[in-house]
């Protein structure tokens, strides 16, 4: 259910303001709305940049901490007080970290450096004069550079210039030497030809002996980084140390955030902010409980407000709450769709799976999850909504008679057909039908377990109008459809179960009512559904438009064929898997019988896995689109934003109070 909100304003002492906010954080109660015009605080900006170096260090010591196992919860349980001592210690740490950052990325630039020199001096090396001693002088200059392959033969033809190549390649390294009195002479002529000008370093070394120092120098910066590398390694161990301030670090930037976010005087603060309706009494004991000096005042949100959107629901319903937000949340005044989403959710994703040996694995897995990793949030609540359909899965599983792929059809060879064997003369498996050989009842049973599923939207909005006062809008509207789809249905049952090879009887006393049924909700329709119109004419037009929607009520119980679809598919590819590992058991000696029946029991764990992992992956989201678009779309209003209390928002530890 939706929980109400409360607009609240608290006026308190300025020498409270600290010890409040952190009794609010502590419940998590408050969002508080920013109504000061101050940007920000110097608290603040101390602690984001406190957190900016906390994770950039974190980054750096992460590759070489202890890695966690499977066995360790996804957030460890630490006291508040304990958190905010690891502060200081953490600074020394970063310090530390920083530091050798630092130096690291100094030497690697310096590295980077060193080797692109090299990469120069390489097509020079020849060269055997210092490369100082290549420098214009008055009577002498030089040019120094690469000239193309098909321009050599054209520079060494020139008399007035003396060339050196040093190396045989597509842009030679040359040097040119002319008369001082032929420089402009040459320079014109060397700008006429593909040549790239090139300057020697400052050295007085020879390019080889240039490139030896640089080759020593880049293995001393080698060495040197290793050696950070290793201090950094050592690091590794205070990961938590770490983590630990940088969540306490969080919190103290949500108080200082919302600090900011308050009025003050010289001696008072002004706190305005959302609150639930039922936490409105906790709340001000928190405050009463800090002081006696303040002022505490709720009222109903104003027609221009737009409070958060809060839902309420038990532990069973509460994890499909995450399933609905990734839709979107509630409209603050609209219904919360979770508890009427809950039931069919678990229902169509058991019969999407529909194999009673996936469903145990799937529920066994996502329990154990949730056992051994605690998980909190949306990994929490997505964790749970898994368990609930493993048990949906391995329920529909023996209803229609599916375990691992192995059903009462003989199809898969070697030992499965002794299992199947086996479930045929227990004669209960399945309970209900085959979806391998009953396929229409099948297809029959999703497409009615659809028009539920849509006539409960009907029935739901129809409800809340009721309840609003708008019968108008739950007749017309809403139960004029339902009456259109359950007399139809209804009333041509018989018709339909006879196109598709099954039967149906039902007397005449109970299809030509739900027809007259079906009539009279047409009839609501065309006479009321433009009720707002002006004019006559637009009334009548406007309930002739909306059942036209008659061809998209058909098409979304179309859409459930998907039910049926994957529901099959899941059988059918177990079965298949199962028909080729048997086919690999059936070997023509005894030691490629054993060789065979190992790789088999391989294949089969990998490839059941496979199966299980993608086929749970569509359930959970081909699930979801029936609920957001053919239920949802029948009541759901959304657009509701998340309520975000001052709390403890932590991201590596669980607060103990």
């Amino acid at each position: 259910m939706i929980v109400p909100m409360k607009r609240l304003s608290l006026i308190a002492l300025k020498a409270d303001e600290e010890r409040l906010l952190e009794a609010l954080q502590r419940i998590g109660t408050v969002e508080i709305i920013d109504i000061s015009e101050d940007a920000g605080g110097a608290r603040l900006e101390a602690a984001q940049n406190r957190m900016q170096r906390l994770s950039d260090s974190m980054e750096a010591i992460k590759p070489f901490a202890p890695k966690k196992s499977f066995f360790t919860p996804q957030k460890r349980e630490v006291a508040l007080s304990d958190i905010r001592a690891d502060v200081d210690r953490a600074a020394d740490v970063t310090d530390a970290v920083e530091t050798l950052l630092h130096e690291k990325a100094t030497l690697v630039a310096e590295r980077e450096k060193k080797l692109q020199l090299r990469t120069d001096l390489l097509p020079w090396e020849p060269l055997n004069q210092p490369m100082s001693s290549i420098r214009n002088t008055k009577r002498v200059c030089y040019f120094i550079g690469f000239c193309a392959q098909k321009d050599r033969q054209k520079l060494a033809e020139q008399e007035f210039l003396e060339t050196e190549f040093l190396e045989d390649s597509a842009n030679s390294p040359a040097i040119v030497a002319c008369s001082a009195a032929d420089f402009r002479v040459a320079q014109n002529f060397i700008k006429s030809i593909e040549w790239t000008d090139y300057a020697f370093p400052k050295s007085d070394r020879t390019p080889s002996e240039e490139i030896r120092l640089l080759n020593k120098r880049v293995e001393e910066i080698d060495r040197a980084i290793e050696d950070i590398d290793k201090q950094i390694v050592s690091h590794g161990e205070q990961l938590e140390l770490l983590e630990n301030a940088a969540d306490a670090t969080a919190i103290e930037m949500d108080r200082s955030e919302a600090t900011c976010g308050l009025k003050h005087t010289n001696s008072a603060f002004l706190l305005e902010g959302w609150v639930r309706e039922d936490r409105v009494e906790v709340t001000e004991d928190t405050i009463k409980g800090v002081t006696d000096a303040y002022s505490f005042e709720v009222r109903d949100p104003n027609e221009d407000e737009i409070p958060p959107s809060v839902v309420r629901n038990n532990k069973v319903v509460a994890p499909f709450e995450e399933v609905q937000t990734l839709y979107s949340r509630p409209d603050p005044y609209g219904i919360d769709g979770t508890p009427y989403m809950t039931p069919f959710y678990i229902l169509l994703f058991g019969l999407m799976l529909s194999d009673t040996g996936y469903g145990i694995l799937l529920a066994l897995g996502a329990l154990a999850y949730i056992k051994i990793k605690k998980p909190t949030g949306m990994s929490g609540g997505i964790s749970r909504v898994l368990a609930w359909g493993g048990l949906s899965t391995a329920i529909w599983g023996i209803f229609v008679g599916s375990f691992f792929g192995i059903s009462r059809t003989p199809a898969s060879g070697a030992i499965f057909d002794v299992i199947s064997a086996f479930f045929d003369r227990l004669g209960i498996f399945p309970v209900w039908l085959d979806p391998m050989t009953d396929s229409m009842q099948m297809l029959a049973l999703c497409m009615g377990l659809g028009i539920l599923h849509m006539v409960s939207g009907y029935l739901i909005n129809a409800i809340d109008c009721f309840r609003r006062g708008d019968w108008k809008t739950a007749i017309f509207d809403e139960l004029s459809w339902v009456m259109i789809i359950l007399g139809l249905v209804i009333g041509f049952l018989p018709t339909i179960a006879g196109m598709a090879g099954m039967e149906a009887n039902l007397p005449e006393t109970v299809t030509k009512p739900a027809v007259y049924v079906a009539l009279f909700g047409v009839l609501l329709i065309v006479l009321f559904k433009g009720r707002n119109a002006p004019k006559f004419f637009g009334k009548i037009t406007g309930g002739l438009g909306e059942l036209y929607n008659i061809t998209g009520v058909l098409s979304d119980v179309l859409s459930y064929a998907r039910l049926f679809a994957l529901g099959i598919a899941t059988g059918v590819i177990g079965q298949v898997f199962n028909t080729l590992c048997g086919m690999l058991m059936q070997g023509k000696s005894l030691p490629m019988q054993i060789l065979g029946g190992i790789v088999s029991i391989i294949l089969l764990i990998l490839l059941h896995t496979f199966n299980l992992a993608i086929n749970t992956l569509g359930a959970f989201v081909h699930c979801a689109r029936l609920q957001y678009v053919e239920f949802y779309g029948r009541f759901y209003q959304a657009g509701g934003r998340a309520f975000r209390p001052l709390a403890y928002n932590t991201k590596h530890i669980q607060v103990t109070k």
